[in-house]
């Protein structure tokens, strides 16, 4: 790889290097095509999630969860 990328970008031997290296369109599509496919799902994701926060106005049955991390508690102290 060293000794392509010194052929191509070397100056006396080839003063004008290869179309194909200096791939900037498909390296602008490689980068703005697979960040679409995400939006066009998250979009869709997004309404039907907001829509569902409105349905429900008086739930029938609320749940409280407690939870303590790595299964302990730490003590609280009051001057600190």
């Amino acid at each position: 790889m060293l000794v392509r990328a010194l052929w191509h970008f070397h100056e006396q031997t080839n003063p004008i290097p290869q179309r194909i290296v200096h791939g900037t369109t498909i390296e602008i599509l490689r980068t703005i095509f697979p960040s679409l496919i995400p939006m066009f799902i998250a979009i869709p994701s997004f309404a039907l999630l907001y829509s569902m926060d409105e349905v429900v106005v008086d739930p029938a049955i609320t749940m409280k969860a407690i939870g303590h991390q790595w299964y302990r508690s730490a003590p609280l102290h009051e001057g600190d």
